[in-house]
């Protein structure tokens, strides 16, 4: 598979401002037209990580993507730094914007957040949801489930790392080179990431980070998938591992795994050909036909069938 350049790393263009709360005004980006994409950041990062999904899917399904509180564009708050009220946030959004049935893509823990809005909401209010490398329950004591780490390195991160500005630097630079991105990244492109992500104070970032960390959302997940199309796209350091658990959990959600967890940037055609296929035959109203490469694969298909595997790495664990 070959590797894609970056060599045009953008700022999206904010297309509006909606307030959420008093004083909360999130921002987002809304292009194109048709069935409904709403594309959640995860943990600290603002919109412009998905700038190699929005004007591609833009040309066929009307995409939203957006900052949470606290995050990008949006406003600073000290209330409100949780999963449950960025799900709560969500609604609003939605409600304002007059989306209706969406296909809710979220990323790491924008995972949760699109969970959070199938409870509030109720499973009848998407039509699809689509999870980025993010075990619906973060944290547990079973030795075999697929957490996001031990109790012991959430614990480490927590209480070292993100106290001040400096230590979730250095936390994020060992974050994006470690686990999102596989291939070694330019220092530009290094820099661009970790900027999005320190657009959120350090002590949001703590708030965010415990939240995620305690965040289960195990019935959500089960109440969607018996009622709507699931699909987990998974980082394929640990795609064994998760996609186990799904089995075990989840039998009725489809997955994909390839790249690292930030493999909608590494790899945006593959991922927008993933969402795409996933959308047009198992969302109703948008099947146009056609071959897919996919087929009746596409249930448990991973990109190692490409070759992907050679970009590997072997890291121990992945948070967020």
């Amino acid at each position: 598979m070959p590797v894609t350049s970056f060599a045009s790393l953008t700022t999206i263009k904010e297309d509006g401002r909606v307030t959420v709360a008093p004083g909360v005004e999130l921002s987002y980006a809304d292009r194109g037209t048709g069935q409904a994409i709403v594309l959640i950041p995860g943990w600290t990062f603002s919109k412009n990580v998905f700038e190699k999904q929005i004007e591609p899917l833009s040309q066929k399904y009307r995409v939203i993507a957006y900052d949470p509180r606290s995050q990008g564009a949006s406003s600073f708050t000290l209330e409100g730094n949780d999963y449950m009220t960025h799900a709560e946030d969500l609604a609003h959004l939605l409600e304002a914007l007059k989306v209706s049935n969406p296909v809710l893509v979220g990323w790491g823990a924008g995972t949760h957040t699109a969970f959070g809005l199938a409870r509030l909401k109720g499973v009848a209010s998407l039509a699809a949801l689509i999870a980025i490398d993010m075990p619906p329950r973060s944290l547990a004591f079973e030795r075999h489930a697929w957490t996001e780490g031990s109790f012991d390195e959430v614990s480490a991160i927590h209480s070292v790392y993100l106290r001040d500005m400096r230590g979730q630097t250095e936390f994020l630079r060992h974050y994006v080179e470690k686990i999102l991105i596989q291939r070694n990244l330019e220092l530009h492109e290094l820099s661009w990431i970790i900027a999005q992500a320190l657009k959120t104070h350090p002590l949001v970032a703590s708030q965010l980070f415990a939240s995620c960390m305690f965040s289960d959302n195990t019935a959500s997940a089960i109440s969607v998938a018996r009622s709507r199309p699931l699909l987990y796209i998974i980082a394929q350091h640990w795609a064994e591992k998760a996609k186990s658990h799904l089995a075990a959990f989840l039998p009725e959600a489809r997955t994909v795994s390839f790249g690292g967890r930030m493999m909608f940037w590494e790899y945006p055609d593959q991922f927008n050909k993933v969402v795409d296929e996933f959308i047009q035959h198992h969302v109703a109203g948008t099947a146009t036909g056609g071959d897919s490469y996919l087929d009746d694969r596409f249930g448990h298909y991973s990109f190692h069938d490409a070759g992907v595997e050679g970009l590997e790495r072997r890291v121990p664990n992945r948070f967020i």
